[in-house]
């Protein structure tokens, strides 16, 4: 999925082909690159045709962004950005902000279920080690 923001910037959502690559340029800046499968345009001969994203992060995004694997499905946010080379054009998003989304069962499972990685207390959870504070108080 892809959809352009009112502000000019774009949001991309899917699945990400390959591992992110993590490069540091001559002048000591982080950038990392992936591969977004943004949306399946049907063709005139009926097949299906896959439209990718290439994305860019630089400097904490990019720091970030290295964890990105093959099979993830994320959300990028960000501006795109063209360059010439070899006189072909090319069309990347530079990410601002992404998410990576959970995948598989997890992401069906609702928070009790979930193990240790669910945000969820449930109520088979051992909650004796936490204090209870007085309406007001704050631990901070």
């Amino acid at each position: 999925m892809y959809s352009k923001l009112s502000d000019g910037g774009f949001m991309v959502a899917g699945y990400v082909a390959r591992d992110a690559e993590t490069k540091t340029t001559q002048s000591g800046k982080t950038l990392t690159t992936w591969g977004v499968a943004a949306a399946k345009v049907k063709k005139d001969d009926g097949n299906y045709e896959t439209k990718w994203t290439n994305c860019q992060a630089w400097h904490d995004t990019a720091r970030a962004a290295a964890n990105i694997r093959k099979g993830d499905t994320v959300l990028c946010i960000g501006h795109m950005e063209t360059n010439e080379y070899n006189g072909k054009t090319y069309k990347n998003l530079v990410v601002e902000f992404f998410c990576k989304m959970p995948n598989g069962a997890e992401a069906a499972m609702p928070t009790s279920q979930a193990g240790n990685n669910g945000a969820g207390i449930s109520a088979e959870d051992d909650l004796s080690e936490f204090e209870e504070l007085a309406t007001g108080d704050l631990p901070f």
